[in-house]
């Protein structure tokens, strides 16, 4: 009889237990839509993440892209001691791949509060652009960066996003020059860095 009982009460248990972990996990998702504005290292944007499935959003965006004394070079002629800004573009599909491991640990998953791996495709525009310094011009890109990151909420409406990737640049208007001269090469794509460390408003 005590061995029946015991067996119940197990059975009830782990029944318990799993019902309450499949309910933890159906309410896991990333938010259907979510809109602010972040700014970090020599950058301001406005952006948009939008629910795809589950664990995947979209995120797109809008801003300027600075440079200033030659941080993240990118000109195709002229001094870089000059401050520049240039239009930036870009969708970046998101998987947020740790939502579930961090609402089973009790951690927030608010705002998609999670680690991400993406597949950034951005673009810069010359044609939409200011400076100091008028001899200074863009290379016109597009860049392809798988990348991984984190993003976390602080507080209501506040939160910060870190990542990094290597990828892909296609220049459009002209030509890199790399090297020094006689041994100057020009080309019309390159290796390209993606660095982000960013602070924000939930709109």
């Amino acid at each position: 009889m005590k061995v029946t009982l015991t067996s119940i009460l197990l059975l009830f248990l782990i029944f318990k237990i799993s019902a309450q972990d499949q309910n933890t996990t159906s309410q896991v998702s990333v938010e259907k839509s979510i809109y602010g504005i972040q700014a970090g290292f020599l950058g301001s944007w406005l952006y948009n993440e939008s629910r795809l499935s589950d664990e995947f959003a979209l995120r797109s965006q809008v801003g300027f892209d600075f440079r200033i004394g030659g941080v993240r070079e990118f000109e195709s002629f002229g001094p870089n001691e000059d401050f520049y800004g240039i239009l930036h573009l870009s969708l970046e599909p998101r998987w947020y791949y740790n939502l579930v491991k961090r609402a089973k640990k009790g951690k927030t998953i608010d705002r998609n509060s999670g680690n991400f791996i993406a597949l950034l495709a951005s673009t810069n525009l010359e044609s939409v652009s200011f400076t100091t310094n008028d001899r200074i011009q863009s290379l016109d890109q597009i860049r392809f960066v798988p990348k991984w990151g984190i993003r976390r909420s602080l507080g209501k409406h506040f939160n910060y996003e870190a990542g990094f990737g290597f990828g892909y640049a296609f220049f459009l208007n002209n030509t890199e020059r790399t090297g020094f001269f006689p041994f100057r090469d020009e080309r019309n794509s390159d290796f390209t860095v993606d660095i982000h460390l960013r602070i924000g408003l939930d709109l």
